[in-house]
């Protein structure tokens, strides 16, 4: 009886052992234990030796029935981060380094007037003033004059501390009173045209010698033409 029952359990682990060696969960170390316990029941007293199990023992063992497939579901993906829209790359100092030129066209200033040169101030006197010459017996400014007496009228007005002196002659011809008020008009024909040009009489004074201080002591025309003149002289 004992034999028996052996016999059954060996059948029952071995069907046990079919149904999950087709399932493909057995783990292979457990062969050896099986084989080690199925040896220790063949020695057991009493048993029959391989080849004489009962009847019941050498039926025909029923089909095993297929255990269903376990379907294991796949282990969860991780869900994929929306990836961030591209940013702008942020600019570097060399992308910066140029100037940025405006398109806006800009209008030139207008020119503006430069404001008249000041008159230039002088400290010392000026150089000495050329002659002023006369026709024989008259008191009239000639053309070739104009010139000496601008420049002289420039100087006074720009400075106006100078002062001038005006000196009347005239010529060895003639006689002493006549020539004297000659000369007298002479300086006064000089005077007159520094008034009506802007400077005073208070920086102006006047002398008359007739022809006592002749420019060239001799009797000869073109001596007595030098001796017609208005001196100036600066003060």
């Amino acid at each position: 009886m004992a034999s028996t029952t052996g016999n059954a359990r060996l059948a029952l682990g071995g069907l046990l052992l079919l149904g999950i060696a087709d399932l493909g969960l057995i783990n292979l170390k457990l062969a050896p234990e099986y084989a080690e316990e199925q040896a220790k029941q063949s020695h057991v007293p009493g048993a029959r030796p391989e080849g004489t199990t009962s009847a019941k023992a050498s039926a025909p063992r029923p089909p095993a029935t297929p255990t269903p497939s376990v379907a294991v579901a796949p282990p969860p993906q991780p869900t994929p981060t929306p990836e961030p829209p591209n940013a702008a790359p942020e600019p570097t100092a060399t992308t910066s380094a140029l100037p940025v030129v405006s398109a806006v066209a800009t209008t030139p200033p207008a020119p503006t007037a430069e404001p008249p040169p000041a008159p230039v101030v002088s400290t010392g006197k000026p150089a000495a003033v050329s002659d002023i010459l006369f026709e024989i017996d008259s008191n009239l400014l000639t053309l070739s004059s104009k010139s000496t007496l601008d420049e002289v009228l420039k100087q006074l007005k720009a400075n106006p501390s100078l002062r001038i002196h005006l000196r009347g002659h005239s010529d060895q011809l003639g006689s002493r009173e006549h020539n004297l008020e000659l000369s007298r008009k002479r300086a006064a024909a000089v005077e007159n045209f520094f008034h009506a040009n802007g400077i005073p009489h208070s920086r102006i004074t006047t002398e008359a010698v007739g022809g006592m201080k002749p420019a060239d002591p001799t009797n000869t025309p073109t001596a007595w033409a030098r001796n017609r003149r208005v001196e100036i002289e600066w003060r």
